[in-house]
């Protein structure tokens, strides 16, 4: 650039030089273009005040008096490069990228635009870049609004040392942070804090989240009146402790379809077999009400009564248990004191009831279809076990 003697400054303006040779009275002279107020207008070697000369259309500059013959008229248009404060009503854009000395003017997109509004936007016009472009914008009335095409659109690193990323305030409080602890994820507030360990695929409480202070019975999961709504695992809780036996694995409702069939497995005629249970842990409780039309498919071996949910436990220590069954009223064959004549029970590894009856003294007579009848119905029969899983 001319005009300077030694280093040249930057950022640099562009200038252009128009030169004429003035005839007598002459005082319009037509440039090669310039920008309103960004020239300089100099009669044989003397700069021109203002007053002295109008430019205002962009390429004719007339003199207020008119020249001499043989006068030069010489006019410097420059070309600016802007980075002052701009004011007005208009958005005010800024192009080009920045270079460690300025910002290089021959850049091929807008790179900043400041609005009327004093939002700044970046590598964007669009004022919400966050919905439906690139860019960010940077506004008063709603803060930072970034918008990234397929890739991240904020990296926070902490170099060095675990501790806060990012601190979150209220006013002049802090309320809670992001950061690290064993280069792993750590969020909270207060000592109310979660990390994430994924080398363990498991989160925890701490009580710090820079420190990593395991926090152990302090925080609760919810409240009185801030439930919840459901819970879905696939493993087990610990329930009052942290030991094999405080693990409730499984809770379990649902409905079984029990049929009264002998030792051959052939099955009596149901009109009504539908029980429910419920499977707390390993512990099984069936209840319902058994209704059939008919026996005569039954040999005269001991009934049993299939379909249980569950297969009973197996014996503990080599001993061996049953599990007991209790009924209420039967309305059956030849039953004339139903309750106390009629006793079920579950054997070990067993997934039926067997059944028996009792006759005078006779406590432990098998249960079949001559006792039961062609036709009946056992009411309120509960049976409580322990189930093999």
């Amino acid at each position: 650039m001319s005009g300077y003697i030694g280093t040249q400054p930057v950022p640099q303006a562009t200038q252009t030089r128009d030169s004429f040779t003035a005839t007598s009275g002459q005082t319009s002279f037509a440039t090669g273009g310039y920008t309103p107020n960004f020239l300089d207008v100099y009669l044989n070697g003397v700069k021109l005040a203002s007053a002295d000369y109008t430019a205002a259309n962009g390429s004719d500059v007339v003199l207020a008096s008119g020249a001499a013959t043989g006068d030069i008229l010489e006019v410097v248009a420059y070309t600016a490069f802007d980075t002052a404060n701009v004011t007005g009503a208009t958005n005010f854009t800024v192009t080009g990228a920045f270079t460690s000395q300025g910002i290089d003017d021959n850049g091929n997109a807008t790179a900043i635009t400041i609005t009327s509004d004093e939002d700044v936007l970046i590598s964007t016009t669009n004022i919400n870049p966050h919905s439906d472009g690139s860019g960010i914008a940077l506004k008063e009335s709603a803060g930072v609004l970034i918008g990234v095409d397929g890739t991240h659109a904020i990296i926070a690193a902490r170099h060095n040392s675990d501790g806060e990323v990012i601190r979150i305030q209220k006013d002049n409080s802090t309320v809670g942070v992001i950061g690290t602890q064993g280069s792993r994820l750590s969020i909270g507030s207060g000592d109310v804090n979660l990390n994430f360990n994924a080398s363990a695929n498991s989160m925890y409480p701490i009580s710090d989240p820079a420190a990593g202070t395991l926090s152990s019975g302090i925080v609760d999961l919810g409240a009185a009146l801030a439930t919840f709504k459901d819970a879905y695992l696939s493993g087990g809780v610990y329930l009052g402790g942290t030991g094999s036996a405080n693990k409730l694995e499984d809770y379990e409702e649902g409905t079984c379809n029990l049929t009264i069939k002998d030792s051959s497995n052939n099955s009596a005629t149901m009109t009504s077999y539908v029980c429910r249970y419920v499977k707390i842990g390993s512990l099984v409780h069936v209840t319902g009400t058994l209704t059939w039309s008919s026996t005569s498919a039954l040999n005269t071996s001991r009934i049993q009564i299939h379909g249980l949910p569950f297969a009973a436990a197996p014996s503990v220590s080599g001993g061996t248990y049953r599990s007991p069954v209790s009924n209420g009223t039967s309305t059956s064959g030849s039953f004339t004191i139903p309750r106390e004549e009629i006793a079920f029970g579950i054997d070990p590894n067993a997934n039926f009831i067997w059944g028996s009856h009792a006759t005078g003294n006779n406590v432990d007579g098998s249960l079949t279809k001559s006792q039961l009848g062609t036709s009946g119905t056992l009411y309120s029969l509960q049976a409580i076990y322990e189930a093999n899983a």
